[in-house]
């Protein structure tokens, strides 16, 4: 037997679970490229995937919070319809630019600029019937 959603912690909101899920999966991209620097002169027998990597401690941090998105995802689909959450999920393609400007000193061309502003407008063309579906239930 399901627990009613009114008696659900907030923490378990399958919006809050999405927020998550786009949180924990942004933080990952940028601990993953943390970890790829710190680990870029290491000597490796095959270079091109990369295990030299699995040293580092950004890219174990990076692989806890690729599981945390995962299980944040899995939350809230189990509530949501998979075409309501899924768009949103895009916020990483914002977030993610962002976040290496922010942290990692990482440029933002002016096309890219154009670009998240254009992913900003098409989540919320996106998200806004689903907004007002979801009021009517």
């Amino acid at each position: 037997m399901s627990t009613p959603p009114a008696a659900r912690p907030w923490f378990f909101n399958p919006y809050v679970q999405v927020v998550l899920c786009i949180l924990a999966g942004t933080a990952a991209e940028v601990f993953l490229k943390k970890g790829a620097d710190a680990t870029h002169n290491l000597p490796s027998a095959v270079p091109a995937l990369g295990l030299t990597g699995m040293t580092s401690g950004w890219t174990w941090l990076s692989i806890v919070f690729t599981l945390l998105s995962f299980f944040s995802w899995m939350s809230a689909i189990r509530l949501l319809p998979l075409g309501m959450a899924f768009p949103l999920t895009n916020a990483v393609q914002v977030l993610v630019p962002l976040s290496c400007w922010l942290f990692l000193g990482e440029g933002i061309s002016p096309k890219r600029w154009c670009g998240i502003v254009l992913v900003v407008i098409g989540l919320m063309i996106v998200a806004k019937p689903y907004a007002k579906l979801d009021e009517r239930l």
